[in-house]
């Protein structure tokens, strides 16, 4: 039962949801207005909008407490819940939210970083959720409009289990026209 909690609760943390260029007041945050002047600093490549998939897998995972067997378990529901497909506006594609890094549906997100220097990009993206804790993902790697490819290092506050550190990838393509249902 603990563990089957665990997933379940870390599977919607991912979904949920220092040095910084970007961040202009040094609050921690970087508003919109900030992400706006480091995207047009730093000639930002837009996002093709449309159908986007994403892939996160997991190659390391700290948890002490539990086996080696465990924590595969755990990388590979993790990768599951936390890979999938999302739709970008036009709006959304030129501009991409918190949101779109930190996982579909997540809703409390904020980027901590956001570095974008061309092709390559240095993000921090944090999600809250409420009083199951929250997560912090670190994304490093190179992206243009149509992929993405990402280090993660995701870094998950979960109660009565603690601090839970995953590593791995996270990567992206541009698959085409959004579907209704998106």
């Amino acid at each position: 039962m603990g563990r089957q909690m665990f997933v379940a609760v870390a599977f919607f943390a991912m979904m949920g949801c220092s040095d910084n260029s970007a961040d202009r007041d040094g609050d921690g945050q970087v508003s919109t207005q900030e992400r706006n002047a480091e995207m047009a600093s730093d000639a930002f490549i837009p996002m093709k909008a449309g159908r986007w998939e994403t892939s996160f897998t997991f190659t390391d995972i700290d948890v002490p407490t539990l086996g080696a067997k465990q924590k595969q378990e755990i990388m590979a529901e993790m990768a599951k819940g936390a890979s999938g497909a999302s739709c970008l506006t036009p709006e959304q594609a030129k501009k991409p939210g918190a949101d779109f890094f930190g996982g579909d549906g997540a809703k409390n997100c904020m980027y901590r970083t956001f570095d974008m220097s061309g092709q390559n990009a240095r993000l921090g993206v944090t999600c809250t959720m409420g009083g199951m804790g929250g997560v912090d993902i670190d994304l490093t790697g190179a992206m243009d409009e149509s992929k993405f490819d990402f280090d993660s290092n995701v870094g998950m506050r979960l109660p009565m289990i603690g601090q839970v550190k995953l590593k791995g990838k996270a990567t992206g393509h541009f698959a085409g026209t959004c579907k209704g249902d998106e």
